[in-house]
């Protein structure tokens, strides 16, 4: 009860930390499994079409509303139980990277030499369901749970029209280690000096030509045919962009 979100307001404001905690704490070790497995399947296609920068921000975007309406909805429903009630987020930072990755391309193919493959949103709908199944017995998680959906279907859609929803926490993170990383001091070796600063002239870089503008127009196009209609030259640029931050 440390760890996980707790509905009532007075034990919220004693443990404010569990907004946090509770996107990655699970009672139950099968349970817990499971989550694993579902987030390497989902995190792994968010990664391959979007970038690896993109996979946290959903996650904790869509585990985030799932807390936030869980909270509120409890205020609603049960405002006399709420000390009963408790939410932890896993699931539900899942389930965005599932929507998300589902928006972007939802026929990309699994298993491609079976029959030609299972399209995304199948495995999706599959996961859903199960979640559904599992939800059935408390039906206050069901709103928490559409909430993350949500979440990371406009993450997409703001990310197709250039609105990276992520940058500021990627920023966060990459200043946080930097203000962990020890600067080098000292002049240069002089095996440096002797042998690789000697030349006057600038070493050729090659320059891609990736531009915002060129992006958008590869993201419209996956909006609209999905991922696996792009060539291989703009899946490359794509990939690309997403590790130069574009």
């Amino acid at each position: 009860h440390w760890f996980i979100l707790p509905a009532d307001p007075m034990k919220l404001l004693s443990r404010p930390w569990t907004i946090i905690t509770m996107q990655f704490s699970e009672l139950k070790t099968i349970v817990a499994i499971s989550n694993l497995i579902w987030l390497w399947t989902f995190g792994y296609l968010v990664q391959d079409l979007v970038g690896s920068d993109k996979v946290i921000p959903i996650y904790v975007y869509g585990a985030f509303f799932a807390g936030l309406a869980f909270f509120i909805t409890s205020q609603i429903a049960f405002p006399d139980n709420t000390s009963r009630l408790f939410f932890n987020g896993p699931a539900a930072g899942i389930l965005a990277l599932a929507i998300a990755a589902t928006t972007i391309s939802p026929s990309y193919k699994f298993f491609p030499m079976l029959g030609g493959g299972i399209p995304l949103w199948i495995i999706t709908a599959i996961y859903v369901a199960l979640n559904g199944v599992a939800l059935a017995s408390s039906p206050l998680l069901f709103v928490p749970h559409l909430a993350a959906a949500l979440s990371g279907f406009v993450f997409i859609k703001m990310l197709v029209r250039g609105n990276d929803g992520g940058r500021w926490m990627n920023n966060f993170f990459n200043a946080v280690a930097n203000a962990f990383t020890p600067k080098k001091n000292g002049s240069a070796s002089i095996r440096t000096t002797s042998f690789y600063q000697q030349g006057k002239t600038k070493a050729f870089v090659k320059k891609h030509g990736v531009t915002q503008e060129r992006i958008d127009m590869i993201l419209d196009k996956i909006n609209q045919k999905g991922y696996e209609n792009l060539t291989e030259d703009e899946k490359n640029i794509l990939k690309k962009a997403s590790k130069e931050g574009l």
